[in-house]
């Protein structure tokens, strides 16, 4: 029960049915000591809360949770709960204390595992077993003293029933959660505002700018440093964290594929070329990191890495190494090892452990087996001792047993109700040359799996009482003393750039495709309505031109014949066009790629415009569920709704997009995109000469798909022809939808790419849009309409001509600044010397 609580009649009922159960080991009810007063102010906030208001709260925060796109893992659902954890000054000073006294020894063991190893001379680490552990770093031994030094660290804490905290877990090379925890923190502060500065909690923001400054001591005597955040990429689980932590430090996001190693130096792959790198906040396991010394072979690895860092051109934060102090050798012994090199017994330790032959005198109902080798191994003593037994009389020295972990519960909002989970805490640990900082605040979460392994499923924003006098109107983003010049100079990488481009062409043809549909289904229907020849020589052009893909994705020329033999009715077709994953050019695809886009520059993405990109793939999911029996109306709605989340997502970028970080190049895609979208359309639909009547009915079709019917009736009031709507989409320098337009703009931000050619020269992308652009000037709309045995072939080849310059600009820029982007490859030497003649 919860005890002494004077106003227990005046808690709301959801909240006293939790309090009144029956809990024997639960955080809220056992461990809060005879007068928890640091619940006190959160509970009289909650007194006034229903299970509406409660549910609402939880309702606003999964969303704001998922806007963030910050999920341990791929499809796991991360649930943050509107109710955050308390911890006393008492409990949490004693946390303090023992994290650092923690990281200390901890450190202490690593510079001796790598240095004068007088901890296995003596005995005190069996080295046989330290050896065969898979984190032993062996290279470690070649590193200066300074780079086997924590910088920043994790441990996952429970509480025992007798109330004393035990470690479950140490996280020293790549602690991950801290984007959740600043999410987490960030949503509390705003749903939960009136508790957090009524509770007075504890701030994260000083251990956050002392996180960012300890980062710049390691470059503070270079003129232009740059720091970057090291990740495997969208494979990794924990991507969108590591995306996360970038936008929020603005350090910038790279791969392994982005950085070589050149002369000792690491270097970023840049449009301007490359760029010396000083510091890697890595998050890439100390067996990946580099395949060039390394036996395991790994293509997240940057090869040469090691070798710089010997030579002292790059800090890589945290140090090599660093995964062994979670080895069992040392974990076993880390009572003795305080006791040694701190002259002091340790606060907090694992679980007790013990050896096969100690075991078989104990309870095994309260016992577990665990491996030396493999740390996910793990068997129940009560409920798989036939296994054990076999295992430890074949192989006793593999294995040793522990006590298992009991941890305690924490109430979580589950469906209208709060429900025991059992949980643990995430402490984070930075080590800096001034001493040890804990970050005020812990990661609290609960798994499906009851002894707090695997991945958080649910997750509270973890409060630390404390009476001092907080400003809370301060933002929490930190300030840094220095700033990174790298992004000041606009550096990213390539492989970024390149998915800038490219998410600028999807984003274009996705726009592009929906306007395209919206108008075929506009005449398909009017035609059924009102059926003449005009109305249906219209539909039957835009079914024929949609049914080969010559207007769309990928824009096939008329000399290729597609789908010839495929019949099928425009309803049927304007259904592939939308949801049919097996064609090409759908709207389906198209948003695929650009949701699958925007995932690898999410880091770049504001937090509006990530939430456009939900948005958007909340669409995708609707269109996946769709059967050809959907109505037109219902199809027109859904493109009206795509088309609304685009130009929602057009307009959060386009106030804040800079000329510099590789902008421009989503620019130079979407302008690519549009060109290639006015020259189809143009010389599929406009070319066959007809009655004048059904040449301005597709001509309208063709204007309307280009936003640009309205403009042309104004323009040209007193004569339309397919001559005036030529010179309007094709050679109008002043248009802002015509192609000359579109190649004016490219050629403009094409000077903000690096030259890479001599001065005097035009480079190869430069002449591909001069020859267009030349093209387009000197022409004429009579010379485009003329036609011959009623075909408009000088518009066909002037079409051609221009689609082979736009394709060629693409490659060159391709090859110039993109081709180094791609990874390597593992060579199989077994087909190598089996392919040998």
């Amino acid at each position: 029960m919860y005890h002494n609580y004077n106003a227990m009649s005046e808690l709301p009922e959801w909240l006293s049915l939790y309090l009144n159960k029956s809990h024997t080991h639960d955080e809220l009810v056992n461990h809060s000591g005879l007068k928890p007063v640091h619940w006190d102010a959160l509970f009289n906030r909650l007194a006034s809360l229903t299970t509406e208001d409660v549910s609402s709260r939880s309702v606003e925060i999964s969303q704001l949770m998922q806007n963030g796109n910050v999920k341990p893992e791929k499809n796991q659902q991360c649930y943050f709960d509107p109710l955050p954890f308390m911890f006393s000054k008492s409990d949490w000073a004693l946390i303090e204390k023992g994290v650092i006294q923690r990281t200390l020894l901890l450190n202490d063991i690593q510079q001796d595992i790598y240095g004068e190893q007088k901890l296995l001379i003596d005995g005190y680490i069996n080295a046989r077993k330290l050896y065969e552990d898979s984190n032993f770093l062996r290279e470690g031994f070649s590193l200066p003293s300074d780079e086997l030094k924590l910088f920043f660290t994790a441990v996952d804490l429970y509480r025992t029933q007798s109330g004393e905290f035990k470690v479950l877990k140490d996280h020293c090379q790549c602690p991950l959660g801290l984007g959740l925890l600043l999410k987490s923190r960030i949503i509390a502060r705003r749903v939960m505002a009136e508790e957090f500065a009524d509770c007075s909690v504890l701030q994260i923001k000083e251990f956050l700018t002392i996180f960012q400054d300890a980062i710049n001591e390691y470059s503070r005597y270079m003129d232009d440093p740059r720091v970057v955040i090291l990740t495997r990429g969208i494979d990794d689980p924990n991507y969108n964290e590591h995306a996360f932590l970038s936008t929020y430090f603005g350090y910038t996001l790279v791969q392994s594929a982005d950085l070589t190693v050149r002369e000792g130096e690491v270097c970023l792959k840049s449009l301007q070329g490359l760029g010396k790198i000083n510091v890697i906040l890595r998050w890439l396991p100390d067996r990946n990191i580099d395949s060039l010394e390394q036996t395991d072979y790994s293509l997240y690895g940057i090869p040469g890495l090691l070798q710089a860092v010997r030579e002292g051109s790059v800090k890589v934060l945290n140090p090599f190494g660093s995964g062994v102090l979670s080895s069992p050798a040392i974990k076993r012994q880390l009572n003795k090892l305080s006791e040694l090199l701190l002259n002091e017994p340790l606060l907090l330790s694992e679980p007790n452990s013990y050896d096969v032959e100690q075991a078989s005198t104990l309870d095994w109902n309260t016992i577990e087996l665990l491996s030396y080798q493999d740390p996910d191994f793990k068997l129940d003593a009560a409920t798989q001792a036939e296994k054990i037994k076999n295992l430890i009389d074949t192989q006793p020295d593999n294995y040793y047993f522990q006590d298992k972990p009991e941890l305690s519960t924490a109430p979580f909002w589950i469906d209208g109700k709060l429900v025991a989970k059992p949980v643990v805490f995430r402490c984070y640990v930075l080590t800096t040359e001034h001493g040890i900082e804990v970050l005020p605040s812990a990661l609290c979460f609960s798994t499906k799996a009851s002894n707090g392994a695997g991945v958080p499923g649910w997750i509270k924003d973890t409060w630390i009482n404390t009476e001092k006098n907080t400003d809370f109107n301060n933002t929490t983003i930190p300030t840094r003393l220095r700033m990174d010049v790298s992004l000041l100079e606009g550096v990213i990488s390539s492989r970024t750039a390149e998915h800038l481009f490219w998410f600028g062409r999807y984003l274009e043809r996705s726009e592009s495709t929906v306007r395209i549909l919206r108008i075929f289904i506009d005449k398909y229907t009017e035609s059924a309505i009102y059926s003449d020849a005009v109305r249906n020589s219209v539909v039957t052009r835009f079914t024929a031109a949609i049914k080969s893909q010559r207007i769309v994705y990928p824009y096939l020329e008329n000399g290729v014949i597609l789908n010839e033999g495929i019949t099928a009715t425009p309803k049927d077709m304007a259904f592939q066009l939308l949801a049919d994953k097996q064609f090409p050019g759908s709207i389906i695809n198209t948003l695929e790629y650009l949701c699958n886009t925007s995932k690898q520059i999410q880091e770049l993405l504001s937090h509006d415009s990530r939430r456009m990109m939900d948005d958007i793939n909340g669409q995708i999911q609707i269109l996946k569920n769709l059967t050809t029996h959907i109505s037109t109306r219902t199809m027109q709605s859904l493109l009206d709704r795509i088309i609304g989340s685009i130009m929602a997502f057009n307009g959060s970028i386009t106030d804040c997009m800079p000329n510099s970080n590789g902008w421009f190049l989503l620019e130079i895609g979407r302008r690519i995109e549009r060109s290639i979208q006015v020259s189809s359309l143009s010389s599929t639909l406009l070319t066959e000469e007809y009655e004048e009547a059904e040449e301005l009915g597709v001509l309208e079709a063709v204007l309307s798909c280009q936003v640009s019917l309205v403009t042309h009736k104004r323009r040209y009031r007193m004569h339309q022809s397919i001559g005036t709507g030529l010179e309007l989409l094709l050679l109008d320098a002043e248009y802002p939808r015509s192609l000359l337009f579109q190649l004016e703009q490219i050629d403009e931000l094409c000077r903000h790419l690096p030259t890479k050619r001599r001065p005097g020269v035009i480079s190869a992308h430069e002449k591909a849009i001069l020859l267009s652009k030349t093209s387009c000037s000197i022409t004429e709309k009579d010379y485009l309409q003329q036609s011959v045995d009623e075909k408009r072939q000088h518009l066909v080849e002037f079409c051609h001509n221009i689609r082979i310059n736009l394709d060629t600009f693409c490659d060159v820029l391709l090859l110039q600044y993109f081709s180094h982007t791609q990874t390597a490859q593992k060579l199989n030497w077994t087909n190598i010397e089996q392919a040998q003649p």
